[in-house]
């Protein structure tokens, strides 16, 4: 009777955490998405700069401004009319046709690649949202399951204590039972700790206080993805934002060796000017005329080695990117390959579960009960059941949890929703 008080005692030593807290209001998965995206910090930031990318075309892309210049003579040239006091001149430069749309397209590629980083960080927080978040499901249900089992092992400790009162069991028996209870006590208190942890890492990706409790919703369901990986391969290497940015990194770098080819086409400037000529004489007809003049100029692009080295170093910039954009598609094909791989591998586990080894497991656990209790099973074959039943419940809801997180890392692979959905 005492190991009995003992054991209970145990148990209620952690109640207080399953039992006596507020419990907080489940959340869907879907739900702490939406939250998350619409409050994260980083992607806020991702947002902004991509929107600061969007205002620099028309600083790159107007006119320069205007220049006006006024000149008073201190000595006054003669001429045939009189003499000239004051010049006003506006002249404005005009860069070759062609040029400043090229700036215009060098700033439309850093806003594509900026856009492209949105989505990335979008494609991110929405995977490491879905990664914790079923982290946290296996972590609770896990803990649901230790509850269910040392309800258990009270049972089988009553039933030790009356075959030992009775003289027909051991008192080793209910020892083993004490120390049972202890290590799955042991085991419950490393899942609220993690459970902690997995609750601050989904409060910080929404922004929210990290003692913040969270709690996940209804049991998880299970539906196999099976779409040929070429077709995952297909899409990633479509839809993948690291090669958008990179296809925006080739693309400039083209831009920049046209626009180096025109570096050695001249420039222009337009300028206009107005003469004051006051008049001095009534001899002259045209004595005090003003005077007004326009010039066309332009720069001589003579100094061309400097230009052919800008143009150089756009090609060879354009055919690292090429090389970068091979490399990453190589990743991106074997890192869809392995999330494919395990993922499969997981199903194929999940599948055993399903095709009866837990219910195999709970036809064991009750032989083994039956047999105890009317004399052949031993206490210690009876524990092996029980723990054996745990651990399969145990691994069945890391496995499940594991295969929801490969889909969703197959997600972040591909780039966005799998072809044909979950």
């Amino acid at each position: 009777m005492f190991a009995m008080i003992r054991l209970t005692v145990i148990m209620a030593s952690w109640m207080p955490l399953a039992v006596y807290a507020q419990p907080p209001q489940p959340l869907a998965l879907q739900q702490l998405i939406v939250e998350a995206l619409d409050r994260s910090p980083a992607l806020k930031a991702a947002e902004n700069r991509r929107d600061a990318a969007t205002y620099r075309r028309p600083q790159v892309t107007e006119l320069a401004d205007p220049m006006f210049s006024y000149t008073r003579w201190i000595s006054t040239p003669e001429t045939r009319v009189g003499p000239q006091t004051s010049i006003f001149r506006l002249s404005q430069r005009i860069p070759y046709p062609g040029k400043r749309s090229l700036r215009g397209d060098l700033v439309d590629e850093a806003v594509n690649a900026s856009e492209s980083q949105r989505h990335i960080v979008s494609r991110d927080v929405t995977y490491q949202m879905s990664k914790a978040y079923y982290d946290l499901y296996a972590v609770e249900r896990s803990i649901e399951i230790l509850d269910n089992y040392m309800s258990t092992l009270l049972t089988f400790t009553r039933v030790a204590e009356e075959k030992y009162a009775t003289g027909t069991g051991s008192q080793a028996s209910v020892l083993k039972s004490q120390v049972e209870a202890s290590t799955v006590m042991a085991r419950r208190l490393a899942f609220e700790g993690s459970r902690g942890g997995l609750s601050a890492a989904i409060n910080a990706l929404r922004d929210r206080p990290a003692d913040l409790p969270v709690e996940t919703g209804s049991e998880l369901g299970i539906s196999y993805y099976v779409i040929p990986e070429s077709l995952l391969v297909e899409q990633a290497l479509k839809n993948r934002q690291e090669l958008q940015i990179v296809d925006a990194h080739i693309r400039r770098s083209d831009i920049v060796a046209r626009a180096s080819g025109l570096a050695f086409r001249p420039d222009f400037e337009v300028q206009a000017a107005y003469i004051t000529v006051p008049k001095k004489s009534n001899t002259i007809t045209d004595s005090g005329k003003d005077a007004f003049s326009i010039m066309l100029g332009l720069n001589i692009p003579f100094r061309r080695a400097g230009r052919r080295a800008a143009e150089l170093e756009a090609k060879a910039e354009e055919m690292a990117n090429r090389m970068d954009r091979s490399r990453l598609e190589n990743l991106v094909r074997a890192e869809v390959s392995d999330i494919y791989q395990r993922a499969t591998s997981t199903a194929a586990t999940l599948r055993l579960y399903d095709q009866g080894m837990m219910a195999l497991a709970e036809s064991s656990l009750e032989s083994a009960l039956a047999g105890y209790q009317s004399g052949p099973v031993d206490f210690l074959n009876l524990l092996d059941a029980e723990r054996t039943l745990l651990k399969l419940r145990l691994d069945h809801i890391r496995e499940l949890a594991q295969y929801r997180k490969y889909i969703a890392g197959l997600e972040r692979a591909v780039g966005g929703d799998l072809p044909g959905g979950r």
